[in-house]
C-alpha cells in the first residue's frame, strides 16, 4: 500500500487526522508535541511514539489489522486526540471489526458530532434494530460535506420506508438534480420500493426505462427487472432480457442462475427485500463507483458499511476483496473470501478471485493450479481458463497464456460481442511472441465486435505506428481512443508517441506532456517525453526527463538506453524506439 493510499484510508475522505511526523504537510515536531502534551511521563511518551510509528509502518506494508492495533495502543495514551480516534475508527471499520468500530462511533458521536462515517454506522445499527427514529436522528447529524452525505437521500428514503412513511420514501427516492449516475441509483431504489409495496406495474415502468436492452447493464438492475417481469406474469420478457444480457456478458454466473430460475417458473428473488438491504445496496453502489474512480480508501469504508447492514451479501464481500487487492492488501482479501458461503451464488466468482489473490501474494503456481482444477470441474465455462491466461500473461509467460486462451475459445460455441476481451488478450500474447499477423487478426476481430473499445484501438493503432503500417488509420484509431479515455495516461502516451514516430514532434510534445501529468511516475512515458523534448531542441528538459525516468525503476534494457542518451543525446539519424 502506498503512503498516499494509506493516508487516504485513515483520513476518511478529508476528515481524518493531521499528517504524522515528517509526512507531507505536517510539521516535523508534530508527534513530539502531542507526546509532550500527554503529561504521563517519559515512558508513556515513548510508548505513544513507538505505537504510532509502528502503525504508520504497518499501513505502508498494507497490514491494516496491525495498523489498527498499534494506533489503538497509541490512542490509549492520548485519549483526547480526536484525529487519532478517527484513525482507529476508520481502520477498525475498514477491517470489518464492527464491535470496536461501534464503540468508537459512539465516542465520536459525542465528541465529533458531524463525523459522517461514525453517524452512518450508528444509523445502520439502529436500522438493524428496527429503530427508524434513531436512524433518522443519526442521519440528520451528518454534515453536508461528509462522504456519507452523497448517499444520504437514498438512505433517508429507506429509513422513511422502514418507518412506514412510504409516500415520503418514494418522494425522497424520486429525487432529481443529481448527476445522471446517482439519479439512476435513486430511481432503481424507487422501483424496488414499489415492488415491495406490491405496485408491480410502477416498478416495471421505472426499471424498463433504466435498462438499456442493447447495452450491458448492472447485473443487479437486470436481475431486479427479471424478478419484476416474473411477478407481472411475463416469463417470456424475463427470459428474453436475461438471454440478451448473457450475449453481452457471456458466462456471467449470476445471470445464468437467474435464467435457470426463470426456466423453472419461479424467477429470481428481488435483491432488495427491505430497508437494511436497500441501504446496503446504495452504499455498495457508491463504493463501487469510488472504486472505479481509483478512490479505494473511500470505497472500502462504504463497502464495509454495506456489509454491516447486509452481512449475507456475497457480492459485497467480493467488492471488499477486490478493493483490498487494489490496495495491495492481499492477505485481507483472502480473509474476506474465506468467509464467502461455498453454497452462495457467488461462490464460483469467489474462487476466481481467490486465484487472483494467490497471484497477488506471489503464489502464482497455486493460482494456476486452482484455475486448472476449476476449468476441469466446469468444462462448459471459459472464465477459469481466461483467468489462468491473464495470470500467466502478467508473469510474461506468453506462450502458456496463449494456450489457455486457445482452450477457452475452443469452448465457445459462438463468438459474440462479450468475447472481445478474450480475443484482445490472445492478440496481446501473440504480439509479444513475435507473431504479428495472427495478433493483428485477433485485434481486428475484437474491434469488429466492439468498434469503440479504447484498449483495442490503442493497442492496434500503436502497433501499426510502431511498425510503420497503416499510419493514417492508426492515427485515427489513437485519436478516437484518446477521445474515449482522455484521462488515461497510457493511451495519451500512445498518441503522443505515434506523433513522435511520424516526426510530428511539436504534436508529440503536447500529448506526451499531458501523459506525464496523468502518469507522472511511469518510466516509459517520462522517457518518451525526454525524446520528444530533444527533437524540438529542448535539451536541458530532455535530460531532466531521462534522469527522472531512471528514478522510477525502468526495465534493465531501458536503463542502458536512457544512460546512453544522457551521455550522448539523440543523434539526428538515430531510429526511434517504441
Amino acid at each position: 500500500m502506498s503512503m498516499t493510499l494509506a493516508a487516504a484510508l485513515v483520513t476518511a475522505c478529508g476528515n481524518g487526522p493531521e499528517p504524522a511526523a515528517g509526512a507531507a504537510g505536517g510539521g516535523s515536531d508534530q508527534l513530539s508535541l502531542r507526546t509532550a502534551a500527554i503529561g504521563n511521563g517519559e515512558a508513556s511518551g515513548d510508548t505513544l511514539a513507538a505505537s504510532y510509528l509502528a502503525g504508520r509502518i504497518a499501513l505502508d506494508d498494507g497490514d491494516l489489522r496491525s495498523a489498527a492495533e498499534n494506533f489503538g495502543t497509541a490512542l490509549r495514551f492520548d485519549q483526547d486526540n480526536l484525529e487519532l480516534r478517527r484513525q482507529v475508527f476508520t481502520l477498525r471499520l475498514g477491517i470489518g471489526d464492527y464491535d470496536a468500530a461501534l464503540d468508537l462511533a459512539r465516542e465520536l458521536a459525542e465528541h465529533d458530532p458531524a463525523f459522517g462515517e461514525a453517524r452512518l454506522l450508528l444509523a445502520a445499527e439502529a436500522v438493524l434494530a428496527d429503530d427508524f427514529a434513531a436512524a433518522d436522528r443519526q442521519l440528520g447529524a451528518i454534515g453536508e460535506r461528509e462522504l456519507a452525505s452523497i448517499a444520504k437521500p437514498v438512505l433517508d428514503a429507506w429509513v422513511a420506508f422502514g418507518a412506514g412513511d412510504t409516500a415520503a420514501a418514494l418522494e425522497l427516492a424520486a429525487g432529481g438534480g443529481e448527476s445522471a449516475g446517482f439519479e439512476r441509483i435513486r430511481r432503481f431504489h424507487a422501483a424496488s420500493m414499489q415492488a415491495l409495496l406490491g405496485d408491480i406495474a410502477a416498478a416495471r415502468r421505472i426499471l424498463e426505462d433504466l435498462v438499456e436492452p442493447e447495452d450491458r447493464n448492472p447485473v443487479r438492475l437486470v436481475v431486479t427487472l427479471a424478478a419484476v417481469e416474473m411477478l407481472a406474469g411475463d416469463r417470456a420478457a424475463a427470459e428474453a432480457l436475461l438471454r440478451r444480457q448473457l450475449e453481452l456478458e457471456p458466462g456471467d454466473i449470476v445471470l445464468e442462475n437467474a435464467l435457470a430460475t426463470v426456466a423453472d417458473g419461479n424467477g429470481p428473488a428481488l435483491p432488495i427485500d427491505g430497508p437494511a438491504t436497500g441501504m446496503a445496496d446504495a452504499l455498495a453502489s457508491l463504493a463501487a463507483a469510488f472504486d472505479e474512480q481509483g478512490a479505494q480508501a473511500q470505497a472500502l469504508v462504504l463497502a464495509r458499511l454495506a456489509s454491516f447492514l447486509a452481512p449475507g451479501e456475497a457480492d459485497t464481500a467480493l467488492l471488499i476483496a477486490r478493493i483490498n487487492l487494489r490496495l495491495e492488501n492481499a492477505a485481507e482479501a483472502a480473509l474476506v473470501l474465506d468467509a464467502v458461503d461455498p453454497r452462495s451464488l457467488y461462490a464460483w466468482e469467489a474462487r476466481l478471485l481467490e486465484a487472483q489473490t494467490l497471484a497477488a501474494m506471489e503464489r502464482e503456481d497455486e493460482a494456476v493450479a486452482l484455475l486448472e482444477a476449476m476449468a476441469a470441474e466446469r468444462p462448459e465455462r471459459i472464465d477459469a481458463l481466461v483467468s489462468q491466461g491473464d495470470t500467466l500473461r502478467r508473469q510474461e509467460r506468453y506462450a502458456e497464456a496463449e494456450r489457455a486462451y486457445d482452450r477457452a475459445l475452443q469452448r465457445v460455441p459462438e463468438i459474440t460481442v462479450g468475447h472481445w476481451p478474450l480475443l484482445y488478450a490472445r492478440g496481446m500474447t501473440r504480439e509479444r511472441t513475435d507473431r504479428w499477423p495472427e495478433a493483428e487478426a485477433d485485434l481486428q476481430a475484437a474491434l469488429e465486435l466492439e468498434p469503440d473499445q479504447p484498449l483495442v484501438l490503442n493497442y492496434l493503432g500503436y502497433s501499426w505506428v510502431d511498425q510503420g503500417m497503416n499510419l493514417e488509420e492508426a492515427l485515427l484509431m489513437l485519436r478516437r481512443a484518446v477521445d474515449l479515455r482522455p484521462d488515461d495516461g497510457y493511451i495519451v502516451d500512445s498518441l503522443g508517441w505515434a506523433y513522435y514516430r511520424l516526426g510530428r514532434y511539436d504534436d508529440a510534445v503536447r500529448y506526451l506532456e499531458r501523459a506525464v501529468e496523468l502518469r507522472p511516475q511511469d518510466p516509459v512515458i517520462n522517457d518518451h517525453l525526454g525524446d520528444a523534448y530533444w527533437r524540438v531542441g529542448r535539451y536541458r528538459e530532455a535530460r531532466f526527463q531521462w534522469e527522472r525516468a531512471l528514478t522510477f525503476e525502468p526495465e534493465a534494457e531501458e536503463v542502458a538506453q536512457i544512460e546512453r542518451k544522457l551521455e550522448h543525446g539523440l543523434e539526428s539519424n538515430e531510429p526511434s524506439r517504441g
